[in-house]
C-alpha cells in the first residue's frame, strides 16, 4: 500500500498541472529546533489548499484506511463554516474528482 506521502506527491503532480488553479502544500506539526521543540502550522490543517474558480478548496490526503484526527475534524468544521470546500482524498483520481466538482458544481459521485 502506498504511504500518505507517496499519495500526496502523486496528487500534487496531478492537480499542479491544471490551468487556473492555485495549489499549496501545507505542513503542521512539531520538530526540534535550535532552542527546543518548535510547533509549525495550525493543528489539523488540510494537507493541500487550493483556489479553484475563486473558491477555497482543502484536500486532506489519507491512505485507504486513514481516518481524520480530532484536530482535523475541528479544522474541517471551521473551514466549511467559512464557506470552503473540504474533501478527504485517497488518490489522484479522488483529488481530480473534487476539483472537477468545484469547477462544474456537480456532485463528486456523479463524475465517476
Amino acid at each position: 500500500m502506498a504511504s500518505e506521502a507517496q499519495i500526496q506527491a502523486r496528487i500534487l503532480l496531478a492537480i499542479g498541472s491544471l490551468d487556473g488553479i492555485y495549489v499549496e502544500r501545507r505542513n503542521a506539526g512539531a520538530f526540534m529546533g535550535v532552542g527546543g521543540m518548535v510547533r509549525a502550522g495550525v493543528a489539523g490543517v488540510a494537507d493541500i489548499l487550493c483556489v479553484v474558480n475563486g473558491r477555497a478548496v482543502a484536500l486532506e490526503v489519507k491512505t485507504a484506511t486513514g481516518r481524520l484526527s480530532a484536530d482535523q475534524r475541528r479544522w474541517r468544521a471551521a473551514w466549511e463554516s467559512a464557506g470552503g470546500f473540504y474533501e478527504v482524498v485517497r488518490s489522484p483520481h479522488d483529488a481530480l474528482k473534487a476539483i472537477r466538482w468545484v469547477r462544474n458544481e456537480t456532485q463528486p459521485d456523479a463524475l465517476e
